[in-house]
């Protein structure tokens, strides 16, 4: 009877065991679910995605484990209308809506909101960015399109917001570990802790490591110049960071910041040789201090102030016996004031003003023979002081339930060059339950980078102190619709108009110069769908994007961009622990400029495969694997007509992640 009774006890506990565990993960996908919802960086206020004007797309640490994603990279190609290719420097490109430049420049990073385009040398973000570890990632949201009409200078075609994991998020200790090909090593510590209400601290701290994958590279054609006598060889693009990121609080107050070092060696380039002796090294900081005041209950103040600075030191071999150093530090030091006025329940009003002043300094070229024998040559660039500041408005209004109308504009005056003014309208209407039409228009800014106001030791290009910044102007109009209550599916047309743009002067021979020449067309449609699965395929998904774009300048198509790319993105929940996902990448192929007469270079697609396993011995262990490009797909990125062949990428590779939490 009592072995009966035992019987009964124990699967009766067993039974509760697993409600409760069903219990928790149905909470579980729901607050996920929820939080997959909700942008803030669209309008600088919080709202559901589905009801903001803008084209936006957020990823959640769930997503972000599941899809296996090594770095910041591994996430933005998902997006639609986002590719990545690798560049001569080593660093990436990132491309949006058919638009390309070697720094990215037409991209802002943002972290927590803070804009993070710290080289005012060659502007963008992609120099200590690009390959930014996720394990201490909260969310990353997108949103393509023009984001000046908040954020000001480089919020051209998209606007890339990293939101990390603060003390509530941590609770605790947060370590992690990953290992995989090509020497692939990253290891993060976090700690966390909220003391009541009145204080609060996270930290972070990542390191990463890579041989890079040491793809085949054929002689630089300037080997026949005698500018680069290497011979072929491989690629030396390895690269090692370490991070700092500190969030403290105190009674309102915040101090904010991260510190990065950077060290990497190059892939290839008309300028640099296949050498290891190569090393570009990047320090990158900011600190910032903010409060948010309540004034009244429908009236906050955020005021904040903050110091950046990004420098560089590198040695680029050029040839067997020839080396070349360049160094240089840029600051910004600035602060900036918004207010939040809730008029109505269904009506907010922002308004907020800035100013920074930036410099740059201690610019350094050498030549010689050795690298510790360096002989000083002219510098590149000047000593160079800006300021600028900045007044923006925008109202957020509700006039209907199923209607949100948005109206902005920013003004920004900068002492180099002058004004510029950009603004922002559209509206979201759910004209039928379940079906919602979106316009929008407004207009972006990029301003001059030094390097190409300034740009004087240099046998190729020059700069011009008289460059007026790029502007683009920007049409959208899309539908969600909602046909059953598990899928999701949008399209969006957009058509962004680029004038003024910065690059060298058409028909010059022998130097060229910066100057606001030619214009760009970018069109296309973005096309995405997700269907959630219910019952006991919870958690499970299956989506998809698709983009048709073209791209113009001066009357030709732009080169080395795709017409078309898809994602196919599968995620299945195998049980309460195990989960697997797919993901499929298909892109068309990309035309040569003009003069280049290599065939165009193929089309591709990729296959990944990632499995995840979670909530291991008391919830606290967490672990996936994965495998890139599974069938060793042997595929390339466009190099310039000076390379002979293109940038070779990585075949088949693979990578361990295990996390713990205490």
């Amino acid at each position: 009877m009592l072995s009966g009774l035992a019987m009964v006890n124990a699967t009766a506990l067993a039974e509760t065991s697993a409600i409760e565990a069903g219990t928790d993960l149905d909470s579980e996908l729901k607050f996920l679910a929820a939080e997959r919802q909700i942008v803030v960086t669209a309008s600088k206020l919080e709202e559901r995605v589905e009801k903001t004007v803008a084209t936006t797309s957020v990823f959640t640490q769930d997503d972000i484990r599941h899809i296996g994603a090594r770095n910041l990279l591994d996430v933005l190609r998902l997006v639609p209308g986002i590719g990545v290719t690798q560049s001569m420097l080593g660093v990436r490109e990132i491309e949006v809506r058919g638009v390309k430049t070697l720094f990215s420049d037409k991209v802002l990073f943002m972290l927590n909101g803070h804009p993070l385009d710290h080289n005012l040398q060659n502007a963008g973000s992609t120099w200590v960015y690009d390959d930014l570890p996720v394990d201490t990632i909260k969310r990353v949201e997108v949103v393509r399109g023009p984001g000046s009409a908040l954020y000001g200078a480089n919020a051209f075609m998209a606007v890339v917001n990293i939101i990390t994991q603060n003390a509530k998020d941590l609770n605790g200790f947060h370590a992690s570990t990953g290992w995989g090909s090509f020497g692939n090593q990253q290891y993060r510590t976090s700690w966390g802790k909220q003391y009541d209400n009145s204080a609060e601290a996270a930290l972070h701290f990542n390191y990463t490591n890579t041989n890079g994958i040491r793809s085949p590279v054929e002689q630089d054609s300037l080997s026949t110049q005698g500018l680069n006598s290497l011979a072929p060889g491989k690629s030396h693009l390895n690269e090692g960071r370490y991070d700092l990121e500190w969030q403290l609080g105190y009674q309102g107050f915040k101090l904010d910041g991260r510190y990065i070092n950077k060290n990497m060696g190059t892939f290839v380039g008309p300028a640099f040789a296949l050498s290891d002796r190569t090393a570009q090294n990047y320090d990158n900081y900011f600190i910032q201090l903010s409060r948010s005041w309540e004034i009244l209950d429908k009236l906050s103040v955020t005021t904040k102030v903050y110091h950046d600075m990004f420098s560089f030191d590198s040695i680029l071999q050029v040839s067997p016996d020839s080396f070349l150093r360049n160094a240089l530090t840029d600051t910004r030091t600035g602060g900036e004031i918004q207010s939040n006025y809730q008029l109505a329940e269904t009506q907010t009003l922002i308004a907020g003003f800035s100013y920074a002043s930036e410099e740059q300094r201690g610019l350094l070229s050498e030549a010689g023979s050795d690298p510790g024998l360096l002989q000083t040559a002219l510098p590149f660039g000047k000593n160079r002081d800006r300021t600028r500041w900045g007044v923006y408005a925008q109202d957020v209004w509700d006039p209907l339930p199923n209607l949100r109308l948005t109206l902005g504009a920013r003004y920004d005056e900068y002492n180099d060059f002058g004004g510029t003014f950009n603004p922002r309208l559209g509206f979201n209407w759910e004209f039928i339950k379940n079906y919602s039409l979106k316009f929008s228009y407004g207009t972006a800014y990029r301003a001059p980078a030094f390097g190409e106001l300034d740009l004087i030791n240099n046998t190729i290009l020059s700069g011009n102190p008289n460059l007026l910044p790029e502007q683009a102007e920007t049409f959208e109009s899309g539908i969600i619709a909602h046909p059953v209550a598990a899928l999701t599916t949008q399209a969006t047309y957009y058509r962004t108009h680029i004038g003024q743009i910065i690059s060298p002067v058409p028909g010059q021979t022998t130097l060229l110069q910066y100057d606001n020449s030619g214009s760009m067309l970018s069109e296309g449609v973005e096309l995405e769908s997700r269907y959630d699965f219910s019952g006991h395929l919870q958690g499970s998904y299956v989506a998809a994007n698709v983009v048709y774009q073209h791209t113009i300048q001066n009357t030709l198509q732009v080169p080395d961009v795709p017409q078309a790319r898809a994602n196919l993105l599968l995620n299945w929940a195998l049980d309460s622990h195990w989960s697997a996902f797919g993901h499929v990448l298909v892109k068309d192929a990309t035309q040569r400029s003009v003069g280049d007469t290599r065939p165009d270079v193929p089309g591709y697609a990729l296959f990944d495969l990632s499995l995840l396993g979670r909530n291991f011995f008391a919830k606290k262990v967490d672990i996936s694997f994965s495998i890139y490009n599974l069938f060793d797909k042997r595929y390339f990125d466009p190099a310039p007509a000076s390379v002979p062949g293109d940038y070779q990428q990585a075949g088949r590779a693979y990578f361990g992640h295990i996390s713990l939490r205490y």
